[in-house]
This record gives C-alpha cells, structure tokens and sequence, in this order.
C-alpha cells in the first residue's frame, strides 16, 4: 500500500480521499468469474467526466482501470454483434494459430490451405496466389480488386470471411456448429472466464457466420489482456512479442488506399458484413495494424484521435457505435455497443474526456499516487519494496535523461509540445519493461542541439508557467501508473537567464517545490540543478557548491519529504558540502572513462548514500559496459541518447532508442 504523507493528506482535501484511494491502490492483475470493482475516485478519476462520456456515448457501456470494473452503464450481460470491432478477435487466433504449429510463418501463403486462389485471375498474373496470412490481417490482400497483394489497402468485407474460413474452418479444422466449442471457448474466452458466452455465431450459422456477439463487460476482458500484453493469471496466453506487435504495427502511409476496381473472386464467395466492393473508400491512415485501429499519424501529419494519447488503440464497429478501446499509458479500458458515436470525431470526443476524467483529479489535486519512492540506507525503494529485488541491480534506480519529453521553443510556434510529450509517453511501457525505474525530466529542459531556445516552466519572477506544467504534469502522472520515479531537475543552464536575479530563482524553486507538494506526487525527487557550475549558468547560486547547498536546503525547508539533490558536471566527482546536503548523490559520467567508473564510485560511498548516476552519453557497447560497471559498484546508471531523445527534432521509440543498452538494462534488472 502507498503510505499517505501528512502533508499530501491535508492538500488532497481531507483522509476520506486518501482511504478510499487506500482500499483501492494496488493495481488488480485480472479478474476471476466476476469483476472486482472500485469507485472512480478510488482509481484517481473524475466521476462528473465519466458521467458525461456516458451521455455523449449513450447505449451501454463500462471503464476498467488498474483491472477494476469502475464505471458502467446500461446492460452489462447483453451480448450482441460488435460488427467490424470483431477483427482484432480474428488476428488474435492467427497469433494463436502460429504459436500453436498449426502455421509456420504470418508469410506463408494462404493457398496452401485454399488451393482454389490458384485459379482465379489469370488475366491479373494469378496475382492472388501471393496471398499471404499477413496480406489478409492487415487488409492489404486486396483479394476482389485489381491491384497485387500488398499493394494497397482494401478494407473489404469479402476478405475477412476468407480469412474466416481458411483460419477457424481450414487451419483450426471447426466447422460453424463447433467454432465456439472447439476454438473460441476452449483457447480464449473460457482462459479469460467471460461472463455471457461470447459467440462466433452472432446471427446464426446461416447469417454471416463468424460474426462476434459479446458482451461489453466481456469484451474489455480481451483488451485488458492486450493492456496486459498476452499475460493472464500467470499464463501467456499469446505471446509477448505478438501482443505488442499487433497494436503498434500500422501500415506505413506510403501503402496508397486501393482504386476499387473489381477482380474476380473464387465462386460463392461470402462476406462476413458489407456486399460492397470496395467495402467503403476508407484509408488506413497510418493507423491500422493487424485488424486494429490505433493513434497513428497520417500522410498529412494529423493524428488519429488528437485528443487521446498516442499509444491508444482499439476496435471499431459499424463506423463508431461498437467500440473498445485502450490506452495503455493510463492503464484504461473502455467498451461500449449500440452507441450514438459515428465516426473518428465522435470517437476523438470521447477519448478525450476518458483522458480528462485521468488527468482532471490531478489538476484539482484530488486523485492519490500509486507509486510512492522513498530510500532505506543506500537502497531506493518503491511503494516500500526494494527496487529490481533479487537481481544484480536490486536496490538501484536505472534510468533515462528525458529532459526534452516536455519540450517547447517559444520561438519555433509550429513544434507541437503535446505531440511531442504524448509520443513519449506512448513509450514508458516498453521503456518500464527493459528495467528503467526512473526518467530526469526538467523545467528548463536540455540543450535541444541549438542556440537560442527558450524553454522555461519558470517566469522572469520565479512563477509557474502553467501551459508547461501541465505538460510536466502528464509526464509524471504516467510514470506514476508505471511505478517510474521521474528525477524533476528546475534549472538547466542557458535557460537560468530566463530569471530576473537570484531572488527569483529562490522563489522559482520553492514555487515548483510547492507544486509538486500540492499536486500530491510521491514519485517524484528533485535534481536542483542541472550540472551546476557549468559556464551556461548566469546565476551565482547556480554556479557555486555554497549556492546549490542553500538551494537544496531551502527545498527541504519548503517539504521535508521530499528527496533532494543537485548534479555536478561530467567528471563524475561531487563537491563534499553538496553531498552532504542532498538525501542522494547525483553523478554525470558524460567524460568519464569506462576505466575510471569503479574509482569516482569508490570515492563517493563514503557518504553513504545512494549514487544516482542521471547522465552518460556513451551508447550502445560502451553504454552496456557502462551500467554493467555502475551496478557492479552499487551504482544506478542513467543513459543519455543527445542525438535521438535529446536533439530536436526528438524521437522516443522505446529500446528500439538503443537496443544494446536496452537489452543490458533488462539483463541487469531481471532475476
């Protein structure tokens, strides 16, 4: 359980808030036969936002958070068609079909099972012999128009009763009477105890068998376990990599949209829904990976649901009213049928106030923290266990420099900082799930690749900008759902000369200390400044050992609990009155040796504290040999990658950042 701290009990309005957050902080793996539930206010959301999703939405529908049913509304056991949102179902059992043998690659061609796509467009070069299983799961066969497989993209309906039948009837070997028996029960919705009987056969065996009727309640079970990531009770249920890959893998824009010219088909063809041919003239948008819908961008640059977070995925119906979507970075499910949503404006609208019913109880400092870091001896620990427990990095805080996640220029007005902050945290999943523990975020941010920038949370008087902070704010309430720790540095040079003098950057200080007392975050430690000493600062209290001492204690006069520190320059040394001062040692190793590592670590144990190490630009081998050396010494180790997430224009694409160091940081903290 996260421990309430007195102080974040009397900003947070009173015990009853933080009992009711209690009862509900640990997070729900999944549920049995019935959902466990939880209030909204005991999750961290805004029920008046509930409330009007619901009444934009209409129909029924249901939210889950951290794997608690937490908001419903209308019939949650009535089954029924969710039309197009079925397909995520079948590519789902084409995983399922490769992990199982019963295929040998998404690549193999789908004539092997039917031979009949050998003899049909002749004119055409018997194009549809090339057919393959991932031409059919990502609508690109382009079986029934004229253009070649993988061509262009066809979202048709006469393709997905062929993927139908050759995946259930052909590779599986059911028939329509027992699909449901032998295939969908047994290997997913029985796994997942679903509560009203999901059916393959929605209409009937007679009526475009393969149709999906399930319940609301038992739909968000299925994106819970995608949210999940494969993983259900201590079983994968599909794979790790197949769960990941099917909802961050959209076609890339240059796949042109199809002309809609008609091909032959094989005789008696059926469809699974539309008898139109193309289906309709939809594009995918930079969008859509493997049957889903996800928060891609499209060949103009516009995102999907600009109002959602970027890692949102989802299944639609019928062009809105049959729906589940989740969004991982807010560990949220939401599942509705027979609504009033028609399209992706409708769609963008109600994502958006599933984001504000998030967002909105931090902004008002009612919603609890989940994750709560604090230090015993020279061990960080989180929500009271110690970090990385039984691996060589147990009681560490491996981490990433992400100084510019929240990034603005007010001198570059077309860079888009929400885009920006929403791209990276799409990407503290696959971040968390390679052992980092912590990201250092600023108020001033980083040195962007140029001159000139201004970027500064922080007025000429020391005031807030409160555009920057809220930014800052989503950066650490996603972490806080992750368990991450964010290492919040205020001053970053080159950007101190945004303060009028040093009186200013007294009150800046003690003002975005305020802040994060009255925002209730206990995942949060404060790096003071940002190398100081360096030449780029203007201020004496930032360029001064004597001046960063009275900084750091000024913030722990401002709150006693939380964790202070302030970071030197490259050369991995700490000047001994900082040390003394801060609760935890912050290193920068940038000009530093791998052969000098073990002995700047030996000089600083003696203060018996933890050693954060929060920047070293060395990468890939040199940046595995690094943090191998820093754990080996009892030492966390930060990476810093200047060119990819550092250098406008900024790119967070997960380990994908730095494989090497990535797959060390794994291999470090992993039992």
């Amino acid at each position: 359980m996260i421990r309430a701290r007195t102080e974040i009990v009397a900003v947070m309005g009173g015990m009853i808030s933080m009992v009711l957050y209690a009862a509900g902080a640990q997070q729900a793996s999944e549920p049995d036969a019935t959902w466990e539930t939880r209030a909204p206010e005991q999750v961290g959301l805004s029920r008046a936002k509930l409330d009007a999703l619901r009444n934009l939405v209409g129909g029924r529908g249901c939210v889950v958070r951290h794997g608690y049913m937490v908001y419903t509304w209308g019939d949650q056991s009535k089954r029924a068609d969710v039309a197009s949102a079925a397909k995520p179902w079948y590519s789902h059992f084409l995983f399922k079909a490769l992990e199982e043998d019963k295929i040998t690659s998404l690549n193999d061609l789908v004539r092997t099972v039917e031979p009949k796509l050998d003899h049909i467009n002749a004119n055409l070069g018997y194009k549809d012999r090339n057919i393959t299983w991932w031409h059919l799961a990502n609508q690109v066969s382009c079986y029934g128009v004229s253009e070649a497989p993988g061509t262009a993209y066809d979202y048709n309906d006469w393709q997905m009763a062929l993927l139908w039948d050759t995946l259930f009837l052909k590779v599986y070997g059911a028939t329509f009477e027992t699909v449901d028996q032998q295939v969908l029960h047994p290997w997913l919705t029985d796994l997942l105890q679903c509560q009203d009987n999901p059916t393959f056969m929605a209409f009937g065996i007679k009526d475009r068998p393969g149709r999906l009727a399930v319940s609301v309640r038992d739909f968000a079970r299925f994106g819970l376990l995608y949210l999940h990531k494969g993983h259900w009770h201590g079983r994968q249920l599909i794979t790790e990599e197949h769960a990941t890959m099917a909802v961050t893998s959209p076609l890339p824009n240059s796949i042109p949209r199809t002309t809609g010219k008609q091909a032959e088909m094989i005789p008696g063809q059926r469809s699974i829904g539309s008898r139109r041919i193309p289906d309709d003239q939809c594009d995918h948008l930079g969008s859509y990976s493997w049957l889903w819908w996800t928060n891609g961008v499209d060949r103009e640059g516009r995102r999907h649901w600009p109002d959602a977070p970027a890692d949102a995925y989802g299944a639609f119906g019928h062009g809105g009213p049959r729906a589940m979507i989740v969004i991982p970075s807010l560990d949220l499910i939401l599942s509705w049928n027979d609504a009033r949503i028609r399209g992706r404006d409708m769609e963008n609208q109600a994502l958006g106030l599933l984001r504000e019913a998030a967002d909105s109880d931090w902004r008002s400092g009612s919603r609890a923290p989940r994750t709560h870091v604090s230090i015993v001896g020279n061990q960080w620990r989180i929500n009271g266990t110690v970090t990385y427990p039984g691996t060589k990095a147990e009681g560490l805080l491996m981490n990433v420099r992400m100084v510019n996640c929240v990034f603005e220029d007010l001198k570059r007005p077309n860079f888009d900082p929400e885009k920006n902050t929403d791209e990276f945290i799409a990407e503290v999943p696959d971040y968390v799930a390679h052992g980092v523990r912590a990201f250092t975020v600023n108020l001033q941010g980083g040195m962007p690749g140029y001159e000139g920038a201004v970027n500064s949370a922080f007025n000429s008087d020391g005031t807030l900008r409160q555009s920057y902070l809220r930014r800052v704010r989503r950066v650490i309430t996603a972490c806080d759902e992750q368990g991450v720790v964010v290492i919040l540095g205020c001053f970053y040079q080159r950007q101190d000369q945004v303060l009028k003098d040093e009186n200013a950057v007294r009150a800046g200080l003690v003002n975005a200390v305020r802040w994060v007392k009255a925002c209730g975050f206990t995942n949060v430690v404060l790096e003071v400044a940002n190398e100081f000493g360096h030449s780029g600062f203007d201020h004496a209290l930032l360029r001064t050992p004597e001046g960063q001492v009275e900084l750091i204690r000024l913030a722990k006069q401002t709150a006693p609990h939380l964790l202070v520190s302030t970071s030197a320059l490259g050369h991995g040394r700490q000047h001994e009155p900082v040390a003394a001062a801060g609760d935890f040692l912050l290193v920068h190793f940038n000009s530093v040796s791998l052969r000098e590592i073990p002995d700047r670590l030996a000089a600083l144990k003696h203060f018996g504290k933890p050693i954060v190490c929060n920047e070293d630009a060395k990468e890939g081998e040199q940046g595995a040999s690094a943090a191998e050396l820093c754990v080996a010494n009892g030492a966390s180790w930060g990476l810093m990658l200047q060119k990819t997430n550092q250098h406008f224009p900024f790119s967070f694409k997960g380990a994908a950042d730095d494989p090497l160091v990535y797959a060390k940081l794994k291999e470090l903290t992993s039992r």
